[in-house]
């Protein structure tokens, strides 16, 4: 029992923050995977708190055949790592991006350490 509560603490935070968007997508979740895996959901003016291992891994959002860039990321045990995202698309360039750059329809951007969620 004490080992597990150890292991606990090894534990690292991956924050994702989806800024509050005008239009898009408001009513629907981002689809939050982690090593090619869903960890979480992540909805308008929101944010996920997925825990990870160490190590270094990789970060996509997607929402149905639409997504963001591929990052990776490392980061240390008890270590949090901020992201921010939101949509792309602006209501002149939505049928761009849901079809020749659907792998950009969502950004996706690592915070500094030192400003965090909401403080830029």
């Amino acid at each position: 029992m004490i080992q597990a509560l150890e292991g606990l603490s090894d534990m690292s935070q991956l924050v994702v923050r989806r800024i509050k968007a005008n239009w898009q997508d408001r009513m629907r979740d981002y689809v939050v995977v982690v090593d090619g895996k869903e960890a979480g959901r992540v909805g308008d003016d929101a944010e996920a708190r997925i825990e990870v291992g160490p190590g270094t891994h990789s970060l996509h959002l997607k929402i149905d055949w639409c997504r963001s860039p591929k990052v990776e990321f490392s980061i240390a045990a008890g270590e949090a790592v901020h992201f921010e995202c939101g949509p792309n698309a602006s209501p002149f360039l939505v049928l761009v991006y849901i079809t020749l750059w659907k792998n950009r329809y969502i950004w996706l951007r690592r915070l500094d350490p030192g400003i965090g969620p909401g403080k830029a």
